[in-house]
């Protein structure tokens, strides 16, 4: 008897193993799974320049990365609970004025990080990208997208609905710019109620009719000319969303915040993205890989 939904997953062209070298940019669902690949031994670099919410946001930093665009003393400020960072950052990535550090020392680290990151994405050949909303704010007066408010009031922004048609040609840009990487899109299955109910579905459904047209379109090209001569990257995708709306539809698979998917729900989700992305003769690696990090994690 059939108790859930099961979502159909394609077997994608090639299996990722070991050989790989995977960047993980995006929502915080890509700060999650990035984290359980690397547990599980694979080669991976999570958001470096922290959580990313909207494709501008992901569009823009791999740009910077992979043109190795540096921060400038311009691209600094001082939060207001005293931490140095730019617009392209995530909270996190910031240095506290309070612990004595100043707007140089950040600085120094965003660009050192950025260079590191961007030597990395230059060597990678999978990158997984995960969306988390359709709503971008800008800076007020100006067509500047900001990764993070930073805590700064509201009158400061101006919040924009991103349409289908932007999002997918951002990604179809993406596919152009990185050609001979391997680009596996997902939709985060956090909620963003703050958007309300309605629109949080509206997000989601827009997010998720994008990237299916993006696909489509890169599929039609490549079908088009020759393999070696094809103008976009491969593009996938993983049904993160559908498999949390569907195959775990019950608030159970919830943290206590009723909008993240709860650990078990996590390592559900994973599990499905392994049976289906990832070669089964890593499988007997991975699980060694595990239990070293949980020995090592015991011995902390």
């Amino acid at each position: 008897m059939k108790i859930i939904t099961q979502i159909d997953i394609p077997a994608p062209q090639k299996p990722i193993d070991f050989s790989n070298k995977i960047l993980c940019i995006g929502s915080c669902f890509a700060d999650t799974i990035g984290e359980k690949l690397k547990i599980h031994g694979f080669n991976c670099l999570v958001n470096p320049f922290g959580t990313l919410y909207n494709i501008y946001s992901i569009f823009n930093s791999l740009v910077r990365l992979g043109n190795v665009v540096p921060f400038t003393e311009d691209d600094v400020f001082l939060r207001p609970d005293g931490k140095f960072v730019t617009w392209s950052h995530h909270s996190r990535c910031g240095l506290k004025e309070t612990e004595g550090f100043t707007a140089a020392d950040f600085l120094k680290k965003a660009n050192t990080e950025l260079k590191q990151a961007a030597t990395f994405l230059a060597q990678a050949d999978t990158v997984l990208i995960t969306l988390g909303t359709s709503y971008i704010f800008k800076l007020k007066g100006t067509e500047s997208v900001v990764s993070n408010c930073h805590k700064l009031p509201a009158k400061n922004f101006d919040r924009v609905f991103v349409p289908e048609a932007f999002t997918a040609e951002k990604i179809l840009r993406l596919a152009a710019m990185f050609p001979e990487k391997r680009l596996i899109f997902t939709v985060s299955p956090i909620r963003h109620l703050a958007d309300g109910a309605h629109g949080n579905n509206l997000s989601k459904s827009s997010l998720l009719l994008a990237i299916d047209n993006a696909i489509n379109s890169a599929k039609a090209s490549i079908a088009s000319v020759s393999a070696k001569s094809h103008p976009y990257a491969l593009i996938e995708y993983f049904p993160s969303y559908e498999i949390m709306m569907d195959e775990l539809r019950d608030y159970r698979w919830y943290a206590e915040d009723m909008t993240h998917p709860s650990e078990a729900a996590v390592k559900y989700i994973f599990e499905r993205f392994t049976e289906s992305f990832i070669a089964k003769e890593c499988y007997p690696q991975m699980q060694q890989k595990v239990k070293l990090w949980k020995a090592a994690q015991h011995s902390v």
